[in-house]
């Protein structure tokens, strides 16, 4: 169930980016993965189930990838689609993380604050790492009251608000 419930995260985090556009779905998105780490006590189960929701989703939202690196890589078909997959099981890691330690601080009395500050700061290292555009905090840009605050905040503290909102879900 708790794999499911990631899984759910994953699909939720990729339907608010271009594409489908569900943008509402921003501040919720988090949830389902939120409430599957509360539930499961052993860190190693955390780490896959968050690796597994961070698999599925950067392959959802870099789909594209292995049909750059394939026609304009000049890898071919294999070749691109296992530079591909590495890809995703790499940019996994960072929900991988997230999973292990958010499951410790669900159970805390500040969790709010801090479960929206590890978000917050692990996307931020999205930027140096690449992909800095697939941030949580983007979805707020069609959203009239997130877009007002957008430029005191930035984006990353439109992830903060967003992940503090799918905290207290």
């Amino acid at each position: 169930m708790n794999y499911a419930l990631a899984i759910a995260s994953a699909i939720l985090l990729a339907l608010i980016h271009p594409g489908a556009d569900l943008t509402f779905l921003a501040p919720f998105a988090l949830a389902p993965l939120l409430f599957a780490c509360a539930r499961e006590p052993r860190w190693k189960r955390r780490f896959l189930a968050g690796w597994a929701a961070g698999v599925v989703y950067w392959w959802a939202v870099c789909y594209w990838i292995q049909f750059v690196l394939e026609v304009h890589g000049g890898m071919g078909r294999f070749g691109s689609w296992g530079t591909f997959a590495l890809f995703s099981l790499a940019k996994g890691l960072h929900m991988a993380v997230f999973a292990t330690l958010v499951g410790w601080l669900m159970s805390r009395w500040w969790a709010l604050p801090a479960v929206a500050a590890l978000w917050a700061g692990l996307e931020r290292t999205h930027g140096p790492l690449g992909f800095a555009w697939l941030e949580l905090g983007n979805a707020g840009v069609d959203m009239a009251i997130p877009l007002r605050v957008a430029p005191v905040v930035n984006i990353y503290g439109l992830s903060f608000v967003f992940a503090m909102t799918a905290a207290a879900v």
